[in-house]
């Protein structure tokens, strides 16, 4: 997930997307994934998915606000 998050901010970042939206979005990402990460151990996967699902829709977002 992380090559695909730095592209898009990258991304964001050469379009001039709205860098509050875009700061916002990447504290969601990153905080998804360690929730991603805090399920994983706890052997939670439908929390898991949903963390995973979150941290990509993020990604998504971040890539839109860029376009």
């Amino acid at each position: 997930a992380f090559p695909l998050f730095a592209a898009v901010v990258i991304v964001a970042h050469l379009a001039d997307a709205p860098q509050p939206r875009v700061d916002l979005l990447a504290v969601v990402f990153v905080l998804a994934r360690l929730f991603y990460t805090a399920f994983y151990v706890a052997d939670l996967s439908t929390l898991r998915s949903f963390a995973w699902f979150v941290g990509i829709g993020s990604v998504v977002v971040i890539f839109l606000a860029a376009a």
